[in-house]
């Protein structure tokens, strides 16, 4: 299966104009005196319809558009939480493909080349990469660098799902809840056996 070569939304994390224009849609945050304390382990997004849950700083946008892709238009639902501040971006997203175009394709290939789509999407360079599983469901991470900012990313297929897991940050400065937001990614069991169900259809 042909996955992707480019997510829109991914791009337009990476200027600050972008980031800008992300917060702007977003309620300001609370002026604080003092760094805000770690927050509870509780996720801050449960999506229902997408099947995970995630801890990730508010406040969250939550989007969905259009994209063309190699086996035809899809949805892509994007959930964006932005620090300006700290010129900090948090990206999680999952996208349906037709069934039938991943039903044949290896998961690990797809993972794999979704990853490196978002690398060339951010117009960055590979730094490291290796293969994850997440419960059961083959994944893979990825750490860039382009400019002065790290991308590290996590991608899981789970039946003709693709999930994808994005933080950007100023290079060599990466925030305190980084490991917490890529570990407390969860998918729910029910909507990810459906999934698999619609896989071998």
């Amino acid at each position: 299966m042909k996955t992707p070569r480019r997510a829109a939304p991914l791009a337009a994390l990476l200027a600050l104009g972008g980031l800008g224009a992300c917060a702007s849609r977003q309620q300001a945050p609370t002026a604080a005196a003092k760094p805000e304390a770690p927050r509870a382990a509780e996720p801050v997004v449960r999506s229902t319809e997408g099947g995970f849950s995630v801890a990730i700083p508010g406040p969250v946008s939550e989007e969905r558009r259009s994209q063309e892709t190699d086996v035809g238009a899809v949805t892509l639902h994007t959930f964006i939480a932005v620090r300006p501040e700290v010129d900090t971006a948090y990206y999680v997203s999952y996208t349906d493909f037709p069934a039938a175009a991943v039903s044949q394709a290896d998961p690990r290939d797809v993972v794999a080349r979704a990853s490196h789509g978002a690398l060339e999407a951010l117009g960055a360079t590979g730094l490291s990469a290796r293969p994850l599983v997440l419960s059961g469901f083959p994944g893979w991470e990825v750490e860039g660098v382009s400019g002065p900012r790290h991308l590290r990313g996590r991608f899981f297929l789970v039946g003709p799902r693709l999930y994808q897991q994005l933080l950007l940050h100023p290079e060599g400065k990466p925030p305190q809840d980084a490991d917490r937001f890529f570990e407390s990614f969860q998918l729910d069991p029910q909507v990810a056996a459906m999934l698999m169900g619609e896989r071998r259809s």
